[in-house]
């Protein structure tokens, strides 16, 4: 089983300010703008509220009026209002990062866990929302996918998933779109924190001790390798990119992510 830490989400370039840590926990990765999905901002909600409500009370300068619409992607979240009665969950990629998927033999079975920059909120005397002063910004993974198909026909992804926006644009070069076994997203929990504590630069993770280990690799990360400091593998990670796959030469290390896998998926 490959592991892919798939970075996605609001970021400082894509929308301006990182997604909300909830006041009740929840991790919401806000869509990056996408003037080409035909899905607004304003028709989808969580919880009764708008997207375009919550990102304006966090962003009250972001420009809705060039940026309308957005790449709701990977679209795993339960319950979210303003998606057709047949949804499905889906998650797409496409040109460079797509390639390097398949050149990683990323396939049916392997695991995508989705992180993006998050920063916590509050909730102000008159109800809005507010990030939480001084506050750090993470990275911090929100949700997973268990891979059970991949679809690489562009009439196939229109076919099945005309509300994707990758199944709206099929013809994305090298488009692709994974289907879960199983998928989820998470609450705030401390385990889900990528980002080192106690330090400026959210690039700089603290995974576990193993990944500093001979015999793991993580792709997309240049001469940026694991070491071993303060009990933990701290990375230096790519300042940019998408798709970081997780791969490892041994039966050990293999359960050894397998098993890490699991305690976040089946945390308590």
């Amino acid at each position: 089983m490959k592991v892919i830490l798939s970075r996605k989400g609001m970021d400082s370039r894509a929308g301006g300010i990182p997604s909300p840590i909830l006041p009740d926990d929840t991790l919401l990765s806000l869509p990056i703008p996408d003037g080409t999905s035909g899905k607004p901002y304003g028709e989808l909600s969580y919880k009764g509220q708008s997207y375009q409500e919550i990102i304006r009370q966090l962003h009250p300068s972001f420009d809705f009026s060039r940026n309308q619409t957005c790449h709701l992607d990977p679209d795993i979240y339960d319950g979210l209002g303003g998606r057709p009665a047949e949804w499905k969950p889906a998650f797409g990629q496409c040109e460079a990062s797509a390639r390097h998927l398949d050149n990683m033999g990323v396939d049916v079975g392997d695991v995508f866990l989705f992180y993006g920059m998050f920063k916590r909120t509050e909730h102000q005397s008159d109800g809005t929302l507010a990030f939480v002063r001084g506050a750090p910004i993470q990275h911090i993974i929100y949700g997973y996918m268990k891979v059970g198909e991949i679809l690489r026909e562009e009439r196939e992804i229109s076919r099945r998933y005309p509300w994707h926006p990758h199944g709206a644009n099929p013809n994305r070069p090298y488009n692709r779109l994974y289907l879960p076994d199983t998928y989820g997203t998470f609450r705030y929990a401390a385990s889900l924190v990528l980002t080192k504590p106690g330090q400026d630069s959210r690039r700089l993770w603290a995974l576990p001790a193993f990944f500093a280990e001979d015999g793991i690799s993580i792709s997309w990360q240049g001469e940026n390798k694991p070491i071993l400091k303060d009990g933990c593998a701290e990375l230096n990670s790519a300042c940019r990119g998408q798709e970081f796959v997780i791969t490892t030469s041994t039966g050990e290390l293999q359960q050894k992510l397998v098993d890490w896998v699991d305690s976040l998926i089946n945390r308590g």
